[in-house]
């Protein structure tokens, strides 16, 4: 994850679409005396009713996108801390992986339930639950002292994750004007890179003092700003008029529309009573049949591609990956994961500006084709700092091959015989898996006994491919941000019928996290398999099979209207 739900919820926008239709079309019928001044009062009307964004509403989005900080933030402190864990800790790569991808199995919980709760006590709640998840979790990573918690605090924070990557979007659309309800929905978007950005920052700040404990506990001070404010702000009204709170549900629009007049708020009542009524017609059997089964393999198709390009890697591993590529210092490979990071935050913003201009579809092959050749390039980079050389079953196995050995936990590269991999003269790490360790200093770990006799990075390794692969991970960080990062939520948003939009959304979604969930646990023992080179190039392969797809299954929608893209696929 950068996972970016956005999980848009333009429920009643097609009704809003088909009134101005039929405004229209009585403006221009014979029983109006003077369509144009009529037109002209309308307009002037409306613009009065929907002007601008109030600092209230701002207010209400700011405190529930949290949530999607806190998404990023979870999701990208991991690259960080998994560096200084894995000292402390002995762990295989498939026990890395299980920490990393404990918090997308949690994710499949918690979006598979925000659904039902957010209907059920609505989205205030949810998202107050989805606050005390956060700081649950952050609280018992912050005091683990086995593996074993450590990953059980990763899947409360992973459910935490679930309930918010679908209940943020969805609750800031729904107390958005709708003439802004895309810009305030991307605040959740912005929320959640700039989590990712801030994980690394404080990840350099506390690789040195603190260690990977206060990089998880920080986790647990926005919740409490979250739980401070969320008792002044209101319900959507979409969840109150569903419960039948119309006077409750008015005085929220006042708030939303205060230069509204009365008729205008009767009419958003009106509106939102129709899209519950033509939602409540819809079936999930309803989805597996014509017209909605092409859309439904699109919008699963593009979350299932999304994730097999491999970015969460870089986003979960970003630390590890650096490492891999030759920055062997800890916080130097932290500050290029930052990189990596900012590329991400900064594409995303551009994304945001040129997607409806450029267009869904066109976005997506363009930049599908420049994933496939930064991954290329990224393996080259690999190739050329790490070889191609799967781990052995003995350090000895590796001989003079330098790269190789550096990646094995267990081995280094000797300075005796012109160069050779040996087994580390490292102590015992049992004791201190099994203590309370609050402040865990770097300079404590599995591998203080190393001496001179090892080479910290090996003494053929140019810097040219080090920086050779940085630029590749940039380049596929832009592409990925400016089209898979981005289009898929907002496709899958635009190309389901009124009636099974939510309950397509939530199949798409949960499609997306169990895709992030088999990428993120596999990867490390994949570059073990195959190597790190083998593995980015897995991805180009998957990549390519994927711009296949796009090309022959994605319509464009950018441009039509929401009933002129139900016309697509009859």
């Amino acid at each position: 994850m950068s996972k970016q739900n956005l999980n848009l919820d333009i429920s009643y926008q097609p009704l809003v679409e088909e009134e101005e239709s039929e405004q229209s079309s009585n403006a221009s019928s014979p029983k109006q005396t003077s369509p144009r001044d009529i037109e002209l009062s309308d307009q002037t009307s409306k613009d009065k009713d929907t002007a601008g964004v109030t600092l209230y509403v701002y207010f209400i989005a700011i405190v529930v996108a949290i949530g999607g900080f806190l998404f990023g933030y979870d999701t990208g402190v991991i690259s960080s801390a998994m560096l200084l864990l894995e000292q402390e800790f002995t762990m295989t790569a498939l026990q890395k992986g299980i920490i990393v991808g404990a918090v997308t199995l949690g994710a499949v919980f918690g979006g598979a339930v925000a659904g039902y709760l957010s209907d059920l006590v609505g989205r205030w709640a949810t998202s107050m639950f989805a606050a005390l998840t956060f700081l649950g979790g952050a609280i018992v990573l912050s005091v683990a002292y086995t593996y074993s918690l450590l990953v059980v605090g990763r899947l409360i924070i992973g459910v935490g994750v679930g309930l918010a990557s679908m209940v943020v979007p969805i609750y800031i659309s729904e107390i958005s004007p709708r003439e802004y309800r895309g810009r305030l929905v991307t605040l959740n978007v912005l929320f959640i890179t700039g989590g990712q950005v801030i994980a690394y920052l404080i990840g350099i700040a506390f690789v040195e003092f603190g260690g990977w404990r206060l990089m998880f506990g920080v986790s647990g001070l926005p919740p409490l700003i979250q739980l401070f404010f969320m008792p002044i702000i209101p319900e959507s009204p979409r969840f109150l008029i569903k419960k039948g709170k119309d006077e409750e549900a008015k005085s929220v629009l006042k708030k939303i529309y205060p230069e509204s007049s009365q008729g205008f708020i009767d009419k958003e009542i009106g509106i939102i009573h129709e899209s519950i009524a033509e939602d409540e017609t819809g079936s999930y059997k309803q989805l597996f049949h014509y017209p909605n089964l092409r859309p439904l393999i699109i919008a699963c198709g593009l979350q299932a591609i999304q994730q097999v390009s491999g970015f969460d890697t870089a986003m979960y591993y970003g630390g590890t990956i650096m490492k891999m590529a030759g920055f062997v210092n800890i916080k130097d490979a932290i500050i290029f994961s930052l990189v990596v990071s900012l590329t991400n935050f900064l594409m995303t913003g551009v994304a945001l500006y040129i997607i409806d201009g450029v267009g869904r579809r066109k976005i997506l092959i363009y930049t599908v084709f420049a994933t496939i050749l930064g991954l290329f390039l990224l393996g080259l980079g690999f190739y050329f700092t790490t070889g191609f050389t799967p781990k052995q079953l003995n350090c000895i196995d590796y001989g003079n091959k330098c790269g190789a050995c550096l990646l094995d936990d267990r081995c280094g590269f000797s300075k005796r015989d012109g160069g050779t991999c040996l087994p580390r003269n490292t102590k015992s790490t049992a004791a201190s898996i099994g203590k309370v360790n609050f402040f865990s200093p770097i300079n404590e770990n599995k591998q203080e006994n190393d001496d001179d006799g090892f080479y910290k990075n090996c003494p053929s390794l140019k810097p040219i491919y080090t920086w050779f692969t940085l630029v590749s991970l940039v380049i596929y960080v832009m592409a990925y941000a400016l089209g898979l990062g981005h289009a898929p939520w907002l496709i899958q948003s635009e190309i389901f019928p009124l009636n099974v939009r939510g309950r397509a959304t939530g199949i798409g979604t949960a499609t997306n996290w169990l895709f992030n969930l088999v990428i993120s646990v596999s990867f490390l023992p994949l570059t073990e398999l195959i190597t790190t080179t083998g593995t980015f190039w897995l991805y180009a392969i998957f990549m390519i099979f994927s711009w296949v797809f796009i090309y022959f299954m994605v319509p464009e929608t950018s441009g039509i209207s929401l009933e002129e893209i139900k016309g697509l696929f009859y």
